[in-house]
């Protein structure tokens, strides 16, 4: 790549000098980041973008001459990033969005991604923060980012997402916005039975995102069950045996009710079950709410449906099995799960699994109840 970069550069600068040749050169290099950056390899591109073929990505100059304004465009909707990034003007990968003081557009923005059409899409919302040991008594700065975790394509096993970058700068020793924060967590569980994980990044990196000029996927890509998660902060002692921060719940049901927000509903909660946990989960006397589009699903969607009905069964005659141990049970790969690897199958179970199986991961139990 560098040689022809280096080449293609000097007969740039001939013709338009050398901040042209730098922001041309830059084209493809960029391009093939935004994809690797979203877990999608160079050969994988033409799945999603089906204008460019195998040929164009093996080379930069194959590839440079593949490349059109409409493509980039199109590159830049796709990953919601900025086409003056990828057109190698601008350092700023990411616009950003804004929530403060208007909860509502950040439920809005999740709301829709709680039901996604194979049913189960975990975690919408993630937060990244500077520290993992909140404390509303402390002083210094606390950053956190909610970030809103979009899937926008599956290629073999691995999701492909697209990531929403609030760039507020919420300030966990700030007591406005702190209790926002509580508000939309508390709401997130207590309505859709969703938790929001927290994930830490150092005050650089922090920076960098907050700027735009980073991808998060990398900070964003672990255990989906974090100690602790933003909704501990938000709930009860009596709703959950970690529930952090309590003496300032009152504050947060103030919050929620002065903005309305109780009456605020998630597509999710239509199968929830009245004590929060969905409907057909292991506890529950209701069927499994059945797919309006089951006939449309694709293998993989079908094999995960399998292996979570499955999950479920065999939960209800052996409670205290783990994820891990589930995952490798016999049944469980004759389902389907045999084709799969640990982290999926860990995904897709995690969501069915009894609370206090979840919990297992170093979290006691978390009392779902409404």
């Amino acid at each position: 790549m560098s040689s022809f970069l280096d080449v293609s550069k000097k007969s740039l600068r001939y013709l338009f000098g050398k901040q042209t040749a730098d922001t041309v050169g830059n084209i493809p290099r960029r391009f093939l980041k935004a994809f690797l950056a979203h877990g999608v390899e160079a050969s994988q591109i033409p799945r999603l973008l089906p204008q460019i073929k195998f040929e164009d990505v093996q080379s930069p100059e194959k590839l440079l001459a593949a490349l059109t304004p409409e493509i980039l465009d199109q590159t830049a909707q796709l990953f919601g990033i900025r086409s003056q990034w990828l057109a190698g003007i601008e350092d700023q990968i990411y616009s950003g969005f804004y929530a403060y003081k208007r909860p509502r557009e950040l439920l809005n923005h999740v709301a829709p991604l709680c039901l996604p059409d194979d049913q189960w899409l975990n975690f919408p919302l993630r937060v990244l923060a500077t520290t993992l040991n909140l404390d509303r008594n402390n002083s210094a700065q606390q950053l956190l980012i909610p970030i809103v975790v979009e899937r926008i394509a599956e290629l073999g096993e691995d999701e492909i997402f697209r990531y929403h970058i609030y760039k507020d700068g919420f300030d966990w020793s700030y007591l406005p916005a702190r209790v926002e924060l509580k508000a939309v967590a508390r709401l997130l569980f207590k309505k859709a039975g969703i938790g929001v994980p927290l994930y830490p990044v150092s005050p650089k990196q922090m920076d960098d995102i907050l700027k735009g000029r980073a991808f998060p996927r990398q900070h964003l890509d672990g255990c989906l069950l974090t100690t602790p998660s933003l909704e501990d902060f938000a709930l009860s002692k009596e709703e959950s045996g970690i529930a952090k921060e309590v003496e300032e719940l009152p504050a947060v049901l103030d919050y929620i009710e002065e903005h309305n927000l109780q009456s605020f509903s998630f597509p999710r909660a239509d199968v929830l079950e009245p004590d929060g946990q969905p409907a057909g989960h292991v506890g529950s006397s209701s069927p499994p709410p059945t797919l309006s589009k089951a006939n449309t699903l694709r293998p993989m969607q079908m094999d995960k449906q399998l292996c979570q009905d499955t999950a479920k069964k065999l939960w209800a005659q052996y409670p205290t099995m783990t994820i891990a141990e589930m995952y490798r049970h016999n049944e469980l790969r004759q389902a389907g799960g045999k084709n799969y690897t640990d982290k999926t199958l860990r995904s897709w179970l995690s969501p069915v699994a009894p609370p206090h199986v979840r919990a297992k991961r170093g979290r006691p139990k978390k009392d779902e109840a409404t």
